[in-house]
């Protein structure tokens, strides 16, 4: 177990408030398959070792294709508790992650619990939280939560953290010595190729027109050694984010228009994330809402943002932001 003392105030966390308790369990925007099979354990925990009467789990704004199947696959399903006497943020490391979620979450006057792997910034002093960046996926968190319970996941269960902690440890290329015995522990109850191709699913012809789209209208910047693209599209932003990076872009910024607001999603490459020495949901978070009225955050590698600006404007100022904060001139490449 990588932290006993966190494990056991998580329990005693857990122990407290879902008890006999109608819960609702929470992602960020978008999920993923560490939220997504973080969740999905809780969501049996909670109903059966912490006995909770109710238990939901939401993801904020849309889902991507690889969510969707992973969740289809384990048997896990949205559901929206009414009036939840308690919310467990999961892989929620800033608060605007909720969405359109954070209003209610924070309005309810209900307990609201985080669980997450990366330091909190800015969280309100309402919200408990128990986080450690020292755990690699809360999928790992809550292998250590099953062990403190004395609890020995089912191939389920084996499958969803599995899955979470292959994702968020770019498929173990960041894994360490732990992670990679508990991965190995959980992987020997399955079959790899039949979960991890869960990763990559046939993504449905919306989203794939979608992806084609982007790339055909995409801008290409050079910051010094960095890569940096962006894209004026009409929706899909996460997906689209990842896509733009696994072709090449060492940060995408996708940005789309909802309202009187532009929605833009940055998403960074690992090698972005360790040598760049910035983080996209603090550093470039924190650079756009000097600019503009909004709100929004995110992780060192993952950002979502609500900006009460255009789109081009928007990823403009994005831009501008990142040649600031990396200390290069932004040079545009011809198409």
């Amino acid at each position: 177990m990588r932290n006993h003392w966190l494990i056991r105030q998580l329990h005693e966390m857990l122990a407290s408030h879902v008890r006999g308790k109608k819960v609702q369990i929470v992602s960020h925007w978008g999920g993923d398959p560490d939220s997504v099979g973080a969740a999905y354990v809780l969501d049996r925990c909670f109903r059966t070792f912490y006995e909770a009467s109710e238990v939901g789990f939401l993801i904020p704004d849309e889902v991507s294709a690889h969510v969707k199947a992973i969740m289809t696959h384990i048997g896990f399903s949205e559901k929206n508790v009414t009036s939840p006497d308690a919310y467990i943020l999961v892989d929620v490391g800033s608060l605007a992650q909720l969405g359109d979620l954070k209003t209610t979450v924070l309005e309810s006057g209900k307990p609201v619990l985080v669980i997450d792997h990366h330091l909190q910034h800015s969280v309100n002093p309402s919200v408990m939280s128990v986080a450690s960046p020292s755990y690699l996926a809360v999928s790992e968190m809550v292998y250590d939560l099953l062990e403190f319970l004395n609890v020995k996941p089912d191939k389920q269960m084996a499958e969803a953290l599995f899955l979470g902690m292959y994702y968020d440890t770019v498929r173990l290329a960041v894994a360490d010595s732990e992670l990679a015995y508990k991965a190995a522990n959980l992987l020997s109850q399955l079959n790899p190729s039949t979960i991890i191709g869960m990763l990559e699913p046939k993504i449905d012809e919306p989203e794939r027109i979608a992806r084609l789209k982007a790339l055909r209208r995409i801008n290409v910047f050079k910051l010094g050694e960095w890569f940096v693209v962006s894209s004026n599209v009409n929706g899909y932003l996460s997906s689209l984010a990842r896509s733009l990076v696994s072709a090449g872009a060492h940060v995408a910024l996708v940005g789309a228009t909802k309202g009187e607001y532009a929605v833009v999603a940055a998403r960074s490459s690992q090698d972005f994330q360790k040598y760049a020495g910035i983080g996209l949901g603090d550093d470039l978070a924190k650079y756009l809402l000097r600019k503009f009225e909004g709100d929004g955050g995110g992780h060192a590698g993952a950002a979502r943002l609500r900006l009460k600006t255009s789109v081009d404007e928007a990823l403009s100022e994005a831009v501008k932001g990142l040649s600031l904060l990396l200390g290069v001139n932004a040079v545009e490449l011809a198409g």
